[in-house]
């Protein structure tokens, strides 16, 4: 079903109105696909994906971020939600506990082109360039009626379609009512996405923003203000097309008035811009360029400069916190802050600390900061890789070396980085044989790839983070003692949001970084002061993206924040009587989910490690820790 924006956005539409009929008819004519015979699930390995994730590297954690958002949002419901690029391939994904086994299939790699998978949301999706629902049936294969999807096409800084958001379930309780609601999440995320991905582009451009209803009209400008970059809403409204870019100055739409000009200069609220027939631009907002904003937007990869008007610069640290924004304005920091400086790239670092407290945006700036800031940042989530493929992507193998292998065969991480730094994200989930082999690597600082004889030399400093009690491990010997003493070369525990001083100037950072124009009210601060933070900074910034689009007149009021009840609770309150660790919550929920998914499966491990979406050797550590017991393993 393929819907128009002002149809998903009353929810469910008449599925008499619009229908897949020439999806369908593509796909018997075009492809010849017999729609009763088990389609072809074609996948690409880990490297294959980094390939096509290329031309994305800058936006990464952007499109992270927003999935992300719809993630927490849909948290209670069986969803996950993708990005895929304009060939079908997922390349980034999403999910959440719980979810069953029917989205193992929309996982990063996966094609969904139209001409491989038939009628689904991500192919038709990308055919129509328009919002698209396909739902059961509507699936032109059988084998994929199980699944409701939820399409909508993301727009570069171009406004030409660069990919696709997809919001996907395999829970056949979720009616077209549910689709709808969701589509207009979707279409809403989509567009934020878009606008996203425009002011990255001009990140080093002075950007006006302009609210009008539900839309923001973005337009990059040059330093002689002519317009060099709209948004497709921008465009549209003001009539500007792609070869006239360049050639508009700003002053063609708007008044060029006294106070205008003082605005521009300044850069915040212009409360006084006028468009040329006199009608005032509400919520107009001139966002200075990236090297004047209090907060700069982490990405993966900061690449060369894109255009002429850009180019000689240096990008990469105008693109990436400080280290000393990363830690705060906390006094408790200051000198941390001057030891790490002095350290980076020389030192082995451990950096502990909750889940959602910024260690990988640390973790950048410490390598934009040190000596090694011109050779590559390589990082790697020992958690996110299956046990059976960490080897392999860690330390590479040659070419032919098992069954499946690449022709070439596979760089590797550790190779990857020679010369830079590694990252070495969750580092206390990896499992006990491959901790022998880094270990042996970080002493003699060579690496063999599997099927090769041939130790290769690297130079590679380490960084690497978790969330676990490393030193607990150690005595549960679950963790090398030799291996925590490599890495520990100096140790950093990131402070929780609740315990910073400086969480206010935080949330307006991110306010800033969002593009809003949105202010926190009085009782806005207070409830943030109040709550505990949980999720930390990467709570924050989601708590804020919500506030931003339900609050009224750019005035975000507490219960725009829709915080947890336990908000106006001190943070010590929320421990059980006799504990003081605020994070004892989070593991009482964690033992509640597993043990739900253990009984839901028969005690099958096998099968509740995959509800979870986690390995069972990290399944079984988790039980172990919350005294589950033991459970059958059916294979």
């Amino acid at each position: 079903m393929v819907l128009l924006r002002s149809e998903i956005a009353t929810s469910a539409p008449d599925r008499g109105l619009v229908d897949l009929q020439e999806s369908w008819r593509r796909c018997a004519e075009r492809y010849r696909f017999d729609r009763a015979a088990k389609p072809y699930f074609s996948s690409l390995t880990a490297h294959e994906i980094g390939e096509h994730s290329e031309g994305f590297d800058e936006n990464l954690v952007t499109i992270d971020d927003e999935l992300k958002f719809i993630q927490s949002t849909l948290r209670s419901a069986r969803f996950c939600v993708s990005f895929s690029n304009m060939a079908g391939i997922i390349l980034r994904y999403q999910t959440g506990p719980g979810n069953d086994a029917g989205l193992e299939m929309e996982r990063p790699g996966a094609i969904w082109a139209e001409g491989v998978a038939g009628t689904n949301g991500v192919g038709t999706c990308i055919m129509e360039h328009r919002p698209t629902i396909v739902a059961g049936e509507d699936h032109y294969f059988q084998a994929y009626s199980s699944l409701s999807c939820v399409a909508v096409p993301v727009l570069s800084a171009d406004a030409e379609m660069a990919g696709v958001l997809n919001i996907a379930t395999s829970n056949p309780k979720v009616g077209m009512e549910s689709l709808g609601i969701v589509a207009g999440l979707a279409l809403t995320t989509a567009e934020r996405l878009s606008n996203r991905l425009f002011m990255n582009r001009f990140s080093r451009n002075s950007i006006l923003r302009v609210q009008r209803e539900s839309h923001v009209m973005l337009l990059a400008l040059d330093e002689d203000q002519r317009i060099i970059g709209a948004n497709r809403e921008a465009r549209a409204f003001y009539r500007l097309g792609a070869d006239g870019l360049g050639q508009h100055e700003l002053w063609s739409i708007f008044e060029r008035s006294p106070d205008t000009l003082d605005g521009m200069t300044k850069g915040g609220t212009l409360p006084r811009l006028r468009q040329i027939d006199g009608t005032e631009a509400a919520n107009a907002v001139l966002v200075p360029p990236e090297e004047d904003r209090a907060w700069r937007r982490p990405t993966r990869k900061a690449g060369p400069a894109r255009d002429n008007r850009t180019a000689g610069r240096t990008p990469r640290l105008a693109t990436h916190p400080t280290i000393e924004q990363c830690l705060g304005s906390d006094p408790r920091m200051a000198q941390l802050s001057r030891l790490l400086r002095n350290v980076s790239g020389s030192l082995p670092l451990l950096l502990l600390g909750e889940t959602g407290t910024g260690k990988d945006t640390l973790a950048r700036a410490l390598h934009n900061d040190g000596a090694r800031r011109d050779k590559p940042f390589v990082a790697f989530n020992c958690a996110a890789v299956p046990e059976s493929l960490i080897d392999s992507e860690l330390f590479g193998y040659s070419a032919g070396a098992f069954t499946g292998a690449k022709r070439d065969g596979n760089t590797g991480r550790l190779r990857e980085a020679d010369g830079g730094t590694l990252f070495l994200d969750e580092i206390g989930d990896m499992p006990l044989a491959l901790q022998t082999r880094l270990l042996r690597v970080l002493e003699s600082g060579e690496v063999s790839p599997l099927g090769s004889g041939k130790a290769q030399h690297i130079d590679v400093n380490i960084i690497a983070a978790t969330n676990h009690d490393l030193l607990k491990s150690v005595a549960e010997r679950r963790f090398r003692q030799d291996l925590y003493f490599r890495l520990a070369g100096l140790v950093v525990e990131m402070q929780p949001l609740r315990e910073r001083s400086d969480i206010l100037e935080i949330a307006q950072s991110l306010l800033r970084a969002s593009g809003s124009p949105a202010e926190l009210g009085d009782d806005a601060t207070a409830a943030l002061r109040r709550y505990c933070w949980p999720g930390n900074i990467r709570e924050l910034r989601f708590v804020l993206l919500r506030a931003v689009h339900i609050c009224e007149g750019n005035l975000i009021k507490a219960q725009d924040l829709c915080l947890p009840s336990t908000a106006g609770q001190d943070a010590q309150e929320l421990a059980p009587p006799g504990l003081r660790d605020p994070r004892e919550p989070l593991r009482a929920a964690e033992k509640q989910m597993i043990q739900e998914m253990l009984a839901l499966h028969s005690s099958d491990v096998t099968k509740a490690a995959r509800a979870l979406n986690m390995g069972r050797a990290t399944l079984y550590r988790k039980m172990r820790q919350h005294a589950l017991g033991s459970y059958k393993v059916i294979r």
